[in-house]
């Protein structure tokens, strides 16, 4: 037992060792540029990282499908579960977006990667692939109340997901200064998104308090169903069951608070969503660790 709570510990203190610098910088230090932090990590280091990871990674091509497969169900699932739960509260439909897409990038990453090492970091990529494909094309469309294919085409990530594709399937060999230069640019994500976490969740306040744990709470009810019959249904086991379940269990994501404000949408209820999910996760994040490990 005490090993197991060991273990977990290691796999999550390191995050929240950086989400605290984090959140300290914000109140202590000079002004962080998350704007450039942003852009930076969603036009040049994440979609190198995305491009190493499914170029190189050592899982099976067809696991890597499977997990993108159950990824896309889980979405799909999700987002009608909670359109007929916003419907029945009388709750604004777009907000469908936020209770479906949680923080697999900065937070589900690196617990995946600390949990699983890198067959969890490959499976972790793929999910968030999916996500970002959706996010960024059916998501943005959503928020913004209009679609825009070249908005979609000019997405880095995108690219970067079928060129590593194309990589690993075709099984070439790219020049080692390629391959170096993703690595190197991929490392930097992980640390930065989590100092980012701690500075984007420093700056919010959750307003409406109650309302906002219950809707939390209920977030989580709605992750914790999906994420295990979606595993169950398509027959997912070890790494690539706990990955799929832990992504699909993270917080809501900061990006959601990124996108309401960027097309001018209200964005308090949002960031008190995010802000309540991401502590609670302090509590039950362990405890899924535990049932998975």
């Amino acid at each position: 037992m005490n090993s197991m709570i060991l273990q977990i510990a290691n796999i999550l203190a390191p995050g929240m060792v950086l989400a605290i610098i984090g959140l300290v910088w914000h109140f202590k230090g000079p002004r962080f540029p998350v704007d450039f932090v942003t852009t930076l990590v969603l036009n040049i280091c994440m979609p190198a990282l995305l491009f190493h990871t499914l170029a190189t990674s050592v899982v099976p091509i067809r696991s890597l499908g499977q997990m993108a497969l159950a990824t896309l169900l889980v979405h799909i699932v999700f987002t009608a579960l909670a359109l007929v739960v916003l419907k029945l509260a009388n709750k604004d439909w777009r907000l469908c977006i936020a209770q479906v897409v949680g923080n697999t990038g900065n937070l589900g990453l690196p617990v995946c990667f600390l949990a699983f090492g890198e067959e969890g970091l490959a499976y972790a990529m793929a999910f968030f692939a999916v996500q970002c494909v959706l996010l960024f094309s059916l998501g943005d469309a959503i928020y913004a109340g209009s679609v825009s294919v070249s908005r979609v085409l000019r997405s880095p990530v995108l690219h970067s997901i079928w060129m590593g594709v194309l990589v690993r399937f075709m099984d070439w060999q790219l020049p080692d200064m390629v391959m170096q230069s993703t690595e190197l640019l991929g490392q930097i994500v992980i640390p930065l998104m989590l100092i980012t976490l701690g500075i984007s969740l420093a700056g919010m306040r959750a307003s409406q308090l109650p309302a906002t744990l219950l809707w939390a709470g209920i977030r989580t009810a709605m992750a914790i169903t999906v994420g295990f019959g979606i595993a169950a249904l398509m027959g997912l086991e070890g790494v690539a069951r706990g990955v799929l379940i832990i992504q699909t269990m993270v917080p809501v994501a900061v990006f959601n608070y990124l996108l309401a404000v960027k097309h001018g949408h209200d964005a308090s209820e949002l960031s008190g969503l995010i802000l309540v999910t991401h502590v609670s996760a302090i509590f039950y994040l362990p405890l899924l660790l535990g049932v998975l490990l």
